[in-house]
C-alpha cells in the first residue's frame, strides 16, 4: 500500500504538468506565458529627463527605419512586446518605453494620470525628434495612444490599440482573474528587479487602481477629435478578462474609419498568448497605414509631376503648330 502511494506522488506532478499542458493548449486564453525575453541587443538604451522624472526607453531595428513606438500596459514593461519587436525590427524603427513608474522609469509625487503619461509620450518623441510615429499600445498604452489621437494627432501616422477601455465601467472585476492574480504577482517581482525606486510599488499600485476608478472617462465627442485620415484597428482577445466586449464595438462605431479585429482564443494577453498571430495582424495593419500614409503623399506627388508634365507637353506641342504656321503662312 505504501508503495502504491509513493508511486503516486511521484508521478502526480508529471501528471499535472500534462494535464495542464493539455488545459492550455485547449484553453490558451487561461495561460499567462512567461515574460518575453529579447535575442538581440538594442541600438540604444537609455534614460533620459522627460518632465520629472526619468524615462528608460531603447531602440531596436535601423535607424533610418519608420518609427513605430511600442507602449505596454499598467504594471508591466517595455519587455512585454519583445517577441513583436524581433519580428517587426528588420523592417521598422522600434522604439520602446517604460512609462512613468514602471519598469526602469522613475515616478514623482505627480499622481499618475493618462494625461501625464501622454505628456511623457510627446516629450520623449521630441527628444528624440521623431515627428511622426505609428503606434502600438496595450491597454494602458492603447489609451495613452488613444488620447495622443485626440489630443496631438500631427504625432501619430496609424494607431494599432489592443485591450482598450474608454470609460472605466468598461472593466471587469481583474482581481477575479486567475491569470491577472499571475501577472500582478509576476510584475511586482519584476519590479524590484528592473525598477531603481524599489520601495515605490506600493505607491505605483495606490496611482493605478486610484487612476483606473476614474479613467478614461471619453464620450463620443472626444472620439471626433480623432483624425478622420488616422489609420486605426481597435483590437482585443474574444476572452477578455479585463474589458466588456462592449468597449471596442462602441469605440470602433465612434471611430469611422477604424476596423476592429477580435483575436480568436485569446485575451488580454493576446500578444504572448498567440504571438504569431498577433504579430501577423499587427504587421499587416503597418504595413496598410505605411502604404496609406506614402500613397497619400505619392499619389498627391505623382499627380503634381504628371500635371507639371502634361503642360510642358502641351506648351512644346502648341510652340511647335506656332512655328508650323508661321512657316507655311
Amino acid at each position: 500500500m505504501h508503495t502504491i502511494l509513493f508511486s503516486v506522488l511521484c508521478i502526480l506532478p508529471y501528471v499535472i504538468a500534462q494535464n495542464s499542458t493539455v488545459l492550455y493548449s485547449i484553453y490558451p486564453w487561461l495561460r499567462l506565458p512567461p515574460t518575453p525575453q529579447f535575442s538581440s541587443s538594442p541600438l540604444s538604451s537609455h534614460s533620459v529627463q522627460i518632465n520629472d522624472i526619468l524615462i528608460w526607453y531603447s531602440v531596436y531595428g535601423s535607424k533610418e527605419g519608420i518609427p513605430v513606438l511600442f507602449l505596454h500596459g499598467g504594471f508591466a514593461h517595455s519587455d512585454y512586446w519583445a517577441l513583436q519587436v524581433e519580428q517587426l525590427k528588420s523592417s521598422y524603427t522600434c522604439i520602446l518605453m517604460d512609462s512613468r513608474g514602471h519598469g526602469r522609469s522613475t515616478m514623482s509625487s505627480a499622481n499618475i494620470t493618462y494625461d501625464l503619461m501622454t505628456s511623457d509620450v510627446v516629450a520623449l518623441l521630441n527628444h528624440l525628434g521623431i515627428q511622426r510615429t505609428h503606434l502600438v499600445g496595450w491597454s494602458d498604452g492603447a489609451i495613452i495612444g488613444l488620447n495622443l489621437a485626440m489630443k496631438y494627432p500631427n504625432k501619430l501616422s496609424s494607431l494599432f490599440a489592443f485591450a482598450a477601455n474608454y470609460i472605466p465601467s468598461g472593466t471587469k472585476d481583474v482581481f477575479a482573474s486567475s491569470v491577472f492574480t499571475a501577472f500582478f504577482a509576476r510584475t511586482q517581482v519584476e519590479y524590484q528587479a528592473l525598477n531603481p525606486m524599489k520601495k515605490n510599488y506600493p505607491n505605483l499600485y495606490n496611482n493605478l487602481t486610484t487612476m483606473w476608478a476614474t479613467l478614461p472617462n471619453w464620450s463620443q465627442e472626444d472620439f471626433a477629435k480623432i483624425d478622420k485620415n488616422l489609420p486605426v484597428w481597435i483590437v482585443d482577445g474574444d476572452h477578455e478578462e479585463a474589458i466588456f466586449p462592449d468597449q471596442p464595438n462602441t469605440m470602433t462605431s465612434w471611430i469611422p474609419q477604424a476596423g476592429e479585429l477580435i483575436l480568436p482564443r485569446t485575451s488580454h494577453f493576446a500578444f504572448i498568448q498567440d504571438p504569431e498571430l498577433f504579430t501577423v495582424s499587427l504587421a499587416r495593419f503597418l504595413t496598410e497605414a505605411s502604404c496609406f500614409e506614402c500613397n497619400s503623399t505619392t499619389l498627391i506627388q505623382s499627380s503634381a509631376i504628371n500635371i507639371f508634365y502634361a503642360c510642358i507637353h502641351k506648351c512644346v506641342f502648341l510652340a511647335l503648330f506656332i512655328q508650323l504656321i508661321d512657316f507655311f503662312c
